[in-house]
């Protein structure tokens, strides 16, 4: 079964982008980069990203990871962050915690395109 399924589809991936959203806006660390950014179509980009990156049936047309973070000087710090709220997240909608750790595992190898400063 494809991680996507696993997770719980569409539906899923639907409530953690709008909890993960919550999660980066309240978050004092992260809320500097979301602030400036267009909830909605964020929001719909990250949809698509998740759906492709664990499996599903979409196809992510988006820029890549690198040009969409270019210049945005997001720390190590700031990315292991990210990743934790995606984590609590995924919690939130009753993944479960191996599946977590597959999406993480997977996220982690964007590290090197997202991060310009480590910290």
């Amino acid at each position: 079964m494809k991680l996507y399924d696993e997770i719980g589809g569409d539906a899923a991936i639907a409530a953690v982008v709008s909890d993960y959203w919550q999660r980066v806006s309240a978050d004092e660390l992260l809320s500097p980069w979301f602030s400036v950014i267009d909830s909605h179509r964020l929001q719909f980009h990250l949809h698509a990203y998740l759906t492709v990156a664990l499996d599903g049936p979409e196809r992510y047309e988006g820029r890549s990871m690198r040009h969409a973070h270019a210049g945005l000087r997001v720390t190590g710090e700031a990315f292991d962050r990210l990743v934790l709220r995606l984590g609590e997240s995924l919690e939130e909608v009753g993944a479960a915690p191996e599946n977590i750790r597959r999406v993480n595992a997977r996220l982690s190898q964007l590290r090197p395109v997202i991060v310009d400063v480590e910290s």
